[in-house]
């Protein structure tokens, strides 16, 4: 229920926004600070999270919403302007079915595959099933009079790669903080509030990011800034490629700092670019796309890199196992660095730290392979917005 009260909050908030801010400069700023407070937001919950986990029971965390729900059913009427198109759009409730049978088949397909042990077959059926119901899906927004998203959007090139460029980015970024976090938690040993601390630098220098965008571009191009920005966030995940362990959270806190801060012109003028590229009374449906395309390129990020970080992980503790430990035990130590440090338990203080290291040295590994595949998308992030922006440029754009 809080996903799907995100889900309507988000880009009614970039519609109103669109509608309320006609002038480009305020628009641009305006959305700037909205894409600040997402980040920020994104930094303190789980702060917050992790400082009522200290006192009460994890269900708490849920809580946090309430405060903020109240305060917006309080305000909002009053302060709020309403913007309605002319002709009210039926929601599809079909298209919502089929764009669930096409998506969650397709992940899934590729957490089945990171599992191995003969389940390609499963994975191969799932991801057909996926293929299908997403082509469903794809057709039936192309013929009904409201679809759900409004493919025909696509049309437009620049709103094409924007949003495919912010899909990738949030991809990265979701990838690249789960497998930070596990890494704070399960191998460097921090609680979750300290975790939470120690990753928090991510989230508000991407603030930090997003906030000076709109100064920055009073003295720079904004195809600069985006450029420079996704090299600046490879360069942050290149760091994250060395990482080894050795010298505590410092290293990892630096590495997703600097991806933090350069992402931020991307999401500030991406978000813009997207809203910009269509008229006004089509901004709800730019906006839906928008969101649809980070929160989506989120999930496939959780998915695919935390599939590469589970690969990499099990294929490099699998040679290393005890031979005590067989089974239903190896099984859970070759799944997860935290299954492995639960059967460390059972074993004698030899085993035990021999498995402990192999499991901390194994996940560092996975670690590094996930900031490899996320530099290589930064940088072909740049040179792509490179490329066409300036092709745009010379041309006029669209």
């Amino acid at each position: 229920m809080q996903g799907i009260a995100g889900a309507t909050l988000m880009p009614s908030t970039l519609a109103l926004i669109t509608n309320i801010f006609r002038d480009d400069k305020q628009r641009g700023k305006a959305i700037s600070i909205w894409a600040t407070c997402t980040f920020t937001g994104a930094a303190l919950g789980p702060v917050l999270g992790g400082l009522l986990l200290v006192k009460f029971w994890w269900g708490a965390v849920f809580l946090l919403a309430v405060p903020v729900a109240a305060v917006v059913l309080i305000a909002g009427p009053v302060l709020l302007p309403e913007f309605r198109p002319e002709q009210a759009r039926r929601l599809d409730l079909t298209s919502v079915v089929l764009s669930l049978l096409g998506i969650l088949p397709v992940v899934f397909a590729v957490k089945v595959l990171s599992l191995g042990n003969g389940n390609a077959v499963t994975a191969g059926v799932a991801l057909v099933v996926g293929l299908v119901f997403g082509t469903l899906f794809v057709r039936r927004q192309l013929r009904v009079q409201d679809p759900l998203l409004d493919l025909r959007l696509f049309a437009n090139s620049s709103f094409t790669l924007i949003l495919s460029a912010l899909a990738l980015a949030g991809m990265v970024l979701a990838g690249t903080g789960l497998t930070v976090t596990q890494l704070l938690q399960t191998v460097l040993g921090y609680s979750p509030l300290a975790s939470a601390l120690w990753f928090m630098p991510m989230g508000l220098f991407m603030a930090v990011g997003t906030m000076s965008t709109p100064a920055l571009i009073n003295v720079i191009k904004p195809r600069t800034a985006i450029i420079g920005g996704m090299f600046l966030s490879a360069l942050g995940a290149a760091v994250l490629i060395v990482v080894n362990g050795d010298h505590g959270a410092w290293p990892i806190v630096l590495g997703t700092a600097i991806i933090g801060v350069g992402a931020g012109p991307m999401f500030a003028l991406g978000t813009g670019l997207v809203i910009n590229s269509v008229p006004p009374e089509r901004a709800g449906s730019a906006a839906s796309m928008a969101e649809t395309a980070n929160y989506l390129g989120g999930a496939l990020g959780l998915a695919v890199l935390g599939t590469i970080s589970s690969a990499v992980y099990s294929h490099l503790v699998d040679g290393a196992l005890p031979s005590g430990l067989g089974g239903a035990a190896a099984e859970r130590a070759r799944e997860t660095v935290a299954g492995a440090a639960a059967e460390s338990a059972h074993l004698g203080a030899d085993a035990s730290a021999a498995l402990l290291k192999a499991a901390h040295s194994a996940f560092l590994n996975g670690l590094n392979a996930v900031a490899a595949v996320s530099t290589a998308v930064f940088v072909l992030l740049a040179v792509l917005t490179g490329v066409y922006l300036q092709r745009a440029g010379r041309t006029g754009g669209e």
